[in-house]
């Protein structure tokens, strides 16, 4: 998906999103996206302007005074960000996006150092030190006639 429509479709879904910084090489552009003060994402662009890479960064604890109800709505959103953009980015349904983050153990609380393809995409998720990293990597082969791979727990090495 091309960033402007990835940016749009984000609006589209009530999701406030906007390019905050674009960062251009000889061979590569990237840059970041804002969500809110609490969770951006990162970007890498192949030559044709399509997202190859997004990389979340969510922080877990947003209020300094651990008010309960800005916790929950913040877990609440980041969640929402995380599943629409694998349904965005991914090409998925819901309830396949669900599968993803299921197998990722976002819903178990067993959030480890973990990595999973579906499709044409893989889908990583760390949690190092308060901070939720979720990555989309487009896959080498996505262009290839590749079968698609299913859903599997195992680390990607």
């Amino acid at each position: 998906m091309k960033l402007e429509h990835l940016i749009q479709s984000y609006q589209f879904n009530r999701i406030p999103a906007k390019i905050k910084q674009t960062m251009k090489d000889k061979n590569e552009v990237a840059g970041v996206i804002e969500f809110n003060e609490n969770i951006y994402a990162s970007y890498l662009l192949d030559e044709e302007g399509f997202v190859i890479v997004l990389k979340l960064f969510i922080n877990g604890i947003v209020d300094k005074n651990k008010k309960i109800a800005n916790q929950i709505k913040h877990t609440t959103q980041s969640l929402i960000i995380i599943q629409k953009s694998i349904e965005l980015l991914g090409n998925t349904k819901k309830e396949e996006a669900n599968k993803i983050l299921k197998s990722l153990g976002i819903f178990s609380g067993k959030i480890k150092e973990k990595a999973v393809k579906f499709f044409n995409y893989i889908y990583e998720i760390e949690s190092p030190d308060g901070l939720l990293m979720f990555s989309i990597l487009e896959n080498e082969n996505k262009r290839s006639a590749n079968p698609p791979a299913k859903i599997s727990s195992k680390k990607i090495s």
